[in-house]
């Protein structure tokens, strides 16, 4: 079979072009260094190993534009390369991530859960979720939130002080204050205890919320 044409579709892309009609993408890179060209031959286990290797280098290349923007864990990255190539290959450009260092879901979720609770005030069952929902093994978001300074009522305390220490005044004000921190992922303990340190308790309002 042979290759009719290479066609420069983007700047790291080509479109080739087969003598049987088909067409397909293929990086730059990966075909200027397989030695294939236009005008030459190919066999369909040679096509597929090529478009494979692409695949995965397109898929890397991705991933680690990704990363240099944001961290991610290893799941939740591996779901955006589907864009780029099969599960398969997403599933290997991922695993050579974590074999180089660039991906640690540990290390991952330790900062999360870390920013979580400093920049939002998230309590520690909010971080859980969080970190599950972004792909993290149960057992390793628990080892994070385990790891994290402070409780749950200083959390719901600081968002007192911070976000609605001017709306405390007033027995209903109090009463919307606490179902926001309910909302939040807030448990009435821990609501209580800070209700109790900001001098503003009261079991009958509290109760009444939750």
């Amino acid at each position: 079979m042979r290759i009719t044409e290479a066609a420069v579709r983007r700047r790291r892309l080509y479109l080739l072009r087969l003598e049987d009609g088909r067409e397909m993408p293929v990086d730059r890179q990966t075909f200027d260094e397989s030695g294939y060209a236009a005008g030459g031959e190919i066999t369909e286990e040679q096509l597929d190993s090529l478009l494979a290797r692409s695949q995965y280098n397109r898929a890397r290349d991705r991933a680690l534009y990704l990363l240099g923007l944001r961290d991610y864990a290893c799941r939740e990255l591996e779901q955006k390369l589907y864009a780029e190539a099969t599960p398969e290959i997403a599933a290997a450009v991922v695993a050579r991530l974590q074999e180089v260092g660039l991906l640690d879901d540990g290390r991952y979720a330790c900062r999360l859960a870390k920013s979580l609770t400093e920049q939002k005030q998230y309590p520690r069952r909010r971080v859980e979720q969080e970190l599950r929902r972004r792909g993290i093994d149960p057992l390793i978001a628990q080892e994070a939130v385990s790891g994290l300074d402070g409780e749950d009522f200083q959390q719901a305390l600081a968002l007192i002080e911070k976000k609605y220490y001017n709306k405390m005044k007033s027995a209903e004000d109090r009463q919307r204050v606490t179902a926001a921190l309910a909302r939040r992922g807030f448990t009435y303990g821990a609501i209580r205890r800070a209700m109790e340190a900001y001098g503003a308790a009261d079991d009958e309002e509290t109760e009444e919320w939750l």
